[in-house]
């Protein structure tokens, strides 16, 4: 092998025009490679961060009670009219349990009970509506966030004191310590102080939710002992489906629903974008395969000369073969380590210009290690294959008729 090395590192140096543009080809497609990988891992990081990331992953309701006729069903009768019971969604009641079997689950990183409602607000003779979650501080705000968001604070999420959103307070005209009142659905109205704004830089957040702690919450809308769900979350938002899943098994007589399934056009959206990037980097390697096999195959041409005599002179078929097969391997490994450098430029120089004013990214793009080796790893092995044919030809060539036709 170090016979076959030697050679092969010659023939790389005696033809320098062939090896720098075959070296330039991978160093351009591996950092296009590298940055694409990097670009749309930190967008779709950065749009699923921004949908989900400060929101429930999963969801654990009770069942709707659907609508369903008191008559029975009869082939030979026709019934002009029926009675209906409304769809609804039922409230859980006795939902401690429930709550410590989650927050054990190993799995889940977060688990808050629930109380979601609607009321209305009235100001300036307008009515609103809100959406009204009632949750404990501690368990909600590793959902939501909500202490980091907070742009003003007088007090805690205790009694009847509530956060609302920075939206809410500019329209109604609300400040820290000013009372607030809401209507429920049944039309009992409470007064409550508003003991904090936040800003959840999303309009609509900012203008309808209000956070209330739980027990007011259930005392207001005449829930005692009762929940609307268990929001949760999971370290890695992907896993959520899988999770979803498994959980509702664990739990049969309840509805568990995960992000993926409420947002099917984003998850559409991403695997689309995700299969671009693919696409376009399946043809710039598959660019790159083509123009080494080309290369070196004009190589061999050049070099049968050199070939014969070495077979001549006791050099195998397979030795012949392994020379070009050593050519592809050093240069798709070398061209990838600096095609890797470069895209890591590349990305930098993005960044750079196309920061915000502050200096901040648009959004954050991680270059992760594995991203580095896959293309390093598929620009060497493209190299090889491509390296593969050329070294056959090699193999096959006739010492004898080498050497009498020059």
């Amino acid at each position: 092998m170090r016979f076959e090395l030697m050679v092969a590192i010659r023939f790389l140096k005696e033809s320098k025009t062939q090896t720098v543009l075959i070296m330039a080809g991978i160093i351009i497609g591996v950092s296009v490679q590298v940055f694409l990988s990097a670009l749309i891992g930190g967008l779709q990081t950065d749009i699923v961060n921004s949908t989900v990331g400060d929101a429930p992953h999963i969801t654990l309701s009770a069942s709707e009670n659907r609508p369903f006729s008191f008559l029975s069903e009869q082939k030979d009768t026709q019934v002009f009219s029926s009675v209906t019971q409304s769809r609804s969604r039922r409230n859980i009641v006795s939902y401690n349990e429930i709550i410590n079997t989650l927050k054990n689950d190993q799995r889940l990183s977060a688990v808050s009970a629930s109380v979601n409602q609607q009321a209305f607000v009235t100001s300036g003779g307008v009515q609103s509506t809100v959406a009204v979650r009632g949750i404990i501080l501690e368990d909600g705000d590793r959902i939501f966030r909500i202490d980091q968001r907070l742009l003003q604070e007088s007090g805690s999420l205790t009694g009847n004191n509530i956060y609302i959103g920075v939206g809410l307070s500019e329209n109604n005209g609300l400040e820290v310590n000013s009372i607030l009142e809401m209507q429920n659905s049944q039309g009992i109205s409470s007064f409550f102080r508003v003991a904090g704004i936040f800003d959840f830089e999303n309009q609509q957040a900012n203008d309808t939710i209000v956070f209330m702690n739980l027990t007011s919450a259930q005392s207001f809308f005449d829930m005692f002992g009762m929940i609307s769900q268990v929001d949760m979350q999971v370290p890695e938002v992907f896993d959520a489906q899988m999770i979803s899943e498994s959980l509702s098994v664990q739990f049969s007589d309840y509805e568990v629903i995960s992000w993926q399934e409420t947002n099917q056009q984003l998850l559409a959206a991403l695997q689309s974008q995700s299969g671009s990037s693919f696409i376009i980097q399946f043809f710039v390697i598959l660019a790159i395969t083509l123009g080494i096999a080309s290369v070196l195959a004009i190589n061999v041409v050049q070099k049968s000369k050199q070939i014969g005599i070495l077979k001549a002179m006791g050099a195998t078929g397979s030795m012949a073969s392994r020379i070009f097969i050593l050519q592809g391997v050093i240069l798709g490994f070398i061209g990838s380590l600096i095609g890797v450098v470069s895209g890591y430029f590349l990305l930098q120089g993005f960044i750079a210009g196309t920061s915000s004013v502050t200096g901040d990214p648009l959004f954050p793009i991680e270059i992760s290690a594995s991203i580095l080796l896959i293309s390093i790893m598929v620009a060497t092995t493209a190299s090889t294959i491509a390296a593969a044919i050329p070294a056959r030809k090699a193999a096959l060539l006739d010492p004898i008729e080498v050497i009498r036709n020059g």
